[in-house]
C-alpha cells in the first residue's frame, strides 16, 4: 500500500488569488497573450508608421491612415545625444530644446477586411524613407518583401 505524498507547503496554503481571472477584458492584448496564452484571439494586422512629409499625398496618407481602427499619431522632439528623439535631451537648455524640430509620426493597422486600404496607404508612403511595415505591430523581417504581398492577397475587386 503506498503511502500519500505529503503537501508541500505552497498546497497547504489557502488559496488567496485565484489561478485564472474570469474577466481579462481589462488586460492590454500583450499582458493577456503572456499570462494567459491562447485564451484571447487576436485578429492578424500588418500595419504601417510613417514620418511626417511636405508634398503631394500627404493629406490623403493622413486620411488613409485614419481609416484604420488603431491609428495613433505621436510627436517626437528632436534631441541630441542618446535621447532617442523620445524627449528631452539632458544635454540642451529651455532655448535650445525649443529651436529643435518636432517630428509627427503617424502609425496605422489594419485588419485584413483594410487591405486595399494598406496597399493605397503603401503606395503613397512606401518609397519614403522613414516609413516602416509593422506585422502584428511589430518590425519584421522581410516585411516589405514578403508579408506586405501576402497580406495583399486580402484585397478584393473594388477595393
Amino acid at each position: 500500500m503506498a503511502r500519500e505524498r505529503a503537501k508541500t507547503f505552497a498546497d497547504r496554503l489557502p488559496p488567496v488569488v485565484p489561478k485564472e481571472e474570469d474577466d481579462i477584458s481589462r488586460l492590454s492584448d500583450e499582458m493577456a497573450d503572456i499570462l494567459y496564452p491562447g485564451r484571447r484571439p487576436r485578429p492578424f494586422r500588418m500595419g504601417i508608421a510613417f514620418d511626417a512629409f511636405d508634398g503631394p499625398g500627404y493629406e490623403r496618407a493622413v486620411e488613409l491612415a485614419r481609416r484604420s481602427p488603431l491609428y495613433h499619431e505621436r510627436t517626437r522632439s528632436g534631441g541630441v545625444g542618446g535621447s532617442g528623439g523620445t524627449g528631452e535631451s539632458p544635454q540642451l537648455d529651455g532655448r535650445a530644446r525649443d529651436s529643435l524640430p518636432s517630428e509627427r509620426r503617424h502609425e496605422a493597422a489594419f485588419e485584413t477586411a483594410g487591405a486595399g486600404t494598406l496597399r493605397e496607404l503603401f503606395q503613397i508612403v512606401g518609397p519614403r524613407p522613414g516609413t516602416d511595415v509593422l506585422v502584428a505591430g511589430k518590425k519584421a523581417p522581410y516585411a516589405r518583401e514578403l508579408w506586405l504581398p501576402l497580406f495583399w492577397m486580402f484585397v478584393r475587386e473594388g477595393d
